[in-house]
């Protein structure tokens, strides 16, 4: 069976392992820009996307083992992961190739756990192998989210204090690496996002709405934060567009980030959306990111 060898090639090549949505296609752009000509490897929703017009080469879940021969051919020296991931890999009922058959048993391992200790585990895979592994902001610093009021509206009163509420609770379900985003009023936590992830938590405020259960008079707010445990180079909490609707679908007032350790993607897009809606965007400073 074929084996890994460690190589020390962080100088290397720029690869973007590609999930779905605007986000992989902006990090590839950026890097284009910069000189870094990136490798591109669409995987899961990812592979749904057009990459005709790049260095590509898409991987099914059963050949992940081969990613790392792959980016070596390729001269690949540093990895930057992003886009969605709406369904995880069920290892167990698929035929591997022979790279991951031997890749197996980090794999099991990888998969058990939430999200936070999958991407531990993924990047210790890389790293392991002689990869660097960066964060987006490191090749797209502008699209970290600002501290502060971007949208035309200002939240009032009872909204920042709905603001407060929903980051207070998202602190909490983050340290048990449940979730990032919840969803609360001034006066109560309405709802915290599990595995589901935000959109299909979104869709249960809106019929959670619908039936009456929130007030027409109860401001209610999403807060997407990030984890205090949580490594800055993944899976940092994000919005584009499409959250703008889910939030109208929803009947929220508005929507907060953690400042600085947030993504805000394709901004002038969103903002024009929350002027037409007449939606808030604040970018908050908690605590843990004051500290740290």
């Amino acid at each position: 069976m074929p084996t890994e060898r460690p190589v020390a090639t962080p100088s290397g090549r720029l690869a973007i392992i590609a999930g779905g949505g605007a986000l992989p296609r902006i990090v590839a752009d950026e890097a284009a820009r910069a000189g870094r000509n990136p490798f591109i490897v669409p995987i899961a929703d990812g592979r749904a996307g057009d990459w005709s017009a790049w260095d590509h080469k898409p991987l099914s879940w059963a050949r992940t083992g081969d990613v790392f021969a792959l980016l070596r051919s390729r001269g690949v020296g540093t990895v930057v992961f992003c886009g969605t991931i709406s369904v995880r890999p069920d290892y167990r009922s698929m035929i591997p190739s022979l790279r991951t058959l031997a890749f197996m048993p980090e794999l099991f391992r990888m998969v058990r756990g939430g999200d936070d200790s999958l991407i531990r585990a993924v990047s210790r895979a890389f790293e392991a192998r002689g990869f660097e592994v960066v964060g987006v902001q490191s090749i797209v610093p502008t699209l970290l989210m600002p501290a502060g009021v971007l949208s035309a509206r200002t939240p009032d009163l009872r909204e920042m204090d709905a603001v407060r509420r929903a980051a207070e609770a998202a602190d909490l379900i983050g340290r048990l690496d449940v979730g990032q985003a919840v969803v609360a009023s001034c006066d109560r936590v309405i709802a915290l996002e599990g595995i589901e992830g935000t959109q299909e938590m979104l869709r249960r405020v809106a019929d959670l709405r619908a039936r009456g259960r929130i007030g027409r008079r109860e401001p209610t707010v999403l807060f997407k934060a990030f984890k205090p445990q949580q490594d800055a180079r993944f899976d940092l909490p994000s919005m584009g567009r499409d959250t703008v609707d889910q939030a109208v679908a929803a009947g929220l007032s508005g929507i907060a980030l953690t400042a600085g350790r947030s993504l805000l993607i394709e901004s002038e897009r969103v903002l024009e959306a929350m002027s037409a809606t007449d939606l808030f965007l604040v970018g908050m400073e908690t605590h843990s990111e004051s500290a740290a």
